[in-house]
């Protein structure tokens, strides 16, 4: 793994607890009561199908999300609760400490602006003084995310770029103002293999090199295994698992871990020349009631209590910082 080959920066100091957090929309609930926290410097990921509610909870617990989701909870920054902010220190707070990288830089950037009025921007809310300081923060931090000929591109708009050079540029954005906390939203989504490879080894280089700490949303069970410290799995709203990654790559004590890693190739859990495991049937619809595990009418290892009673997340016997959802763990 790359983050076994790269000096490890992550501590013991927590920056962000998140605890009992609840995602509402206006006819039933997005989100389950989840709690996570991560570590100064780590890159903690949290992985699950397309609607498993990951962005969702994310964009939740730095207040980003539209007025007509409600949150609740508690969500712990270095001691202030980012829920309880005023307005005036959550400005502050998304300026200076917790940045995100969105998944589409053609979305995330105005085409009618160029490229240096962006950033510059951005360095201004961040407390740049003026626009030559702006200006001078906004070429640092193309230069930081290896954009070549920075002066040259300041001057261009976004369609000029290609798309690597694009979720560059966002890097670069989120960066300026040295932030503590970098939410990336499934951030190579829209790029190709080479260039998705090239932006993942740029924000381990980052945080590494700057100890800044990182979400990572993602479907993709590779970039996990190959970038992030520890991993956090959701599916229908909640977490079925968290755990180190090569401890829950190795060993996944939920179904939906198994039956996802059993969909990659390439890993132990995917035998050479075997064909790939599929999951059978569909996520349950957003605001259904469910009595038992959500998973369980896609699990081939359900029984009766599995449907009957919803298994809480609880720590692994004899594994370090482990958790898992699942009544299997007692039989």
């Amino acid at each position: 793994m790359k983050t076994q080959q790269a000096e490890r920066r992550a501590t013991d100091i927590v920056d962000l607890v998140v605890e009992d957090l609840r995602v509402s929309g206006p006819d039933h609930e997005i989100v389950h009561g989840i709690s996570f926290s991560v570590r100064r410097g780590e890159m903690l990921a949290i992985a699950g199908e397309s609607g498993s509610g990951k962005s969702v909870s994310c964009l939740a617990a730095i207040r980003l999300l539209p007025d007509n989701l409600k949150t609740s909870g508690s969500v712990v920054f270095r001691g202030a609760n980012v829920l309880e902010m005023s307005e005036a220190e959550l400005r502050a707070f998304h300026a200076t400490a917790a940045r995100v990288v969105f998944q589409d830089p053609w979305s995330a950037l105005n085409p009618m602006m160029t490229i240096g009025q962006q950033l510059e921007e951005s360095a201004l809310s961040a407390g740049s003084r003026n626009r030559a300081a702006a200006r001078s923060a906004a070429i640092e931090a193309l230069e930081l995310v290896n954009v070549s000929d920075p002066e040259r591109r300041m001057a261009q708009r976004p369609r000029a770029l290609s798309g690597g050079l694009l979720q560059r540029v966002v890097i670069a954005m989120a960066l300026i103002g040295n932030p503590s906390l970098l939410i990336c939203d499934e951030p190579t989504t829209a790029l190709d293999a080479s260039t998705e490879t090239q932006v993942m080894d740029l924000l381990l280089e980052l945080n590494r090199k700057l100890g800044t700490s990182v979400i990572l949303t993602t479907h993709d069970l590779g970039l996990i295994g190959d970038y992030c410290d520890r991993v956090a799995v959701m599916y229908a709203g909640r977490l079925v698992e968290t755990g180190p990654v090569a401890d829950t790559f190795s060993n996944p004590r939920h179904p939906y871990t198994r039956a996802l890693l059993g969909a990659m190739p390439g890993t132990a859990h995917v035998p050479p020349f075997s064909d790939l495991a599929t999951i059978d049937g569909q996520p349950p619809a957003p605001g259904a009631r469910i009595a038992g595990c959500a998973f369980a009418p896609r699990c081939p290892s359900a029984f009766d209590r599995c449907r009957k009673e919803r298994p809480p997340l609880r720590a692994v016997a004899g594994a370090d910082e482990a958790g898992a959802a699942c009544w299997l763990s007692e039989v």
